[in-house]
């Protein structure tokens, strides 16, 4: 079956855009290694365990690093492939940013919820799932595309996606961006300095970059958003645990679904 992603019950908005909410999950320590062979089980076990459908097909997208300054979403090899087969897919990623993705509905397909609370999901409908994987020394994943960087040298701030894909340093992705390692301040030169540089993300909320960077993540979009914090379900909490270690779990409210 082709991968579709056919919503009901997010917000529209006036100008038709669908409005969801969206959850990002990544490693909690950015020095922490997360080797290609370490995310793979994580998205089959997502397969294996009811919260992805194994018999439906998956999206694919593989750019490889570094992209060409001026590099078009485009270029970005895209196909779709088994759930199960994506998993091992995943293993062919070194030197590449690589995503995975699929829609399941809950009910219809009778999917197991990672928000459920005593098996009970207060927010029905579907889940969208997204595994993002960055598998190149130079580059990091800002699961939450930044509106500003502040520079700590210089205080002074730069827009990184004005002018051309990666022209500053950083090209979207899917519905993350990448961000270059060798990017330097358009004001003063400085060098990047995640400890100390800062980015200034859409709903105003300021991260050290450090903070909001990772080198893989799971994102998981829904109507709305659900009452836990954090993933209540252990089955699904122990599989991003095995994958990632740690994790720290980042909130995207009312931001357009995917495509």
């Amino acid at each position: 079956m082709a991968v579709h992603r056919e919503r009901v019950d997010p917000v529209r908005t006036p100008e038709g855009r669908l409005l969801v909410h969206r959850r990002w999950i990544l490693p909690d320590d950015l020095s922490r290694e997360i080797p290609l062979m370490r995310v793979s089980p994580l998205w089959r076990g997502l397969c294996e365990l009811d919260f992805l459908n194994p018999a439906d097909e998956v999206s694919l997208e593989r750019l490889t690093l570094p992209p060409a300054p001026g590099a078009e979403l485009g270029e970005v090899n895209e196909q779709e492939l088994p759930a199960i087969a994506s998993a091992g897919a995943l293993l062919g990623g070194a030197g590449t940013a690589t995503l995975v993705t699929q829609m399941v509905w809950l009910e219809q397909e009778e999917r197991r919820d990672p928000y459920a609370q005593d098996g009970e999901s207060d927010v029905g409908g579907w889940r969208d799932y997204t595994l993002y994987v960055v598998a190149h020394e130079r580059f990091l994943l800002m699961p939450m595309v930044p509106d500003a960087l502040v520079c700590a040298q210089c205080g002074r701030e730069s827009t990184p996606l004005a002018g051309g894909p990666g022209e500053q340093g950083v090209w979207r992705f899917g519905e993350a961006a990448l961000l270059d390692l060798s990017r330097r301040c358009p004001h003063c030169s400085a060098a990047l300095d995640l400890g100390r540089d800062r980015a200034r993300l859409r709903n105003g909320a300021v991260f050290l970059l450090e903070e909001c960077c990772a080198r893989a993540a799971l994102s998981i979009e829904m109507p709305s958003a659900p009452e836990a914090d954090e993933l209540p379900d252990a089955v699904a909490a122990r599989l991003l645990i095995e994958a990632f270690g740690g994790t720290d779990e980042l909130t995207d409210d009312r931001v357009t679904a995917a495509q």
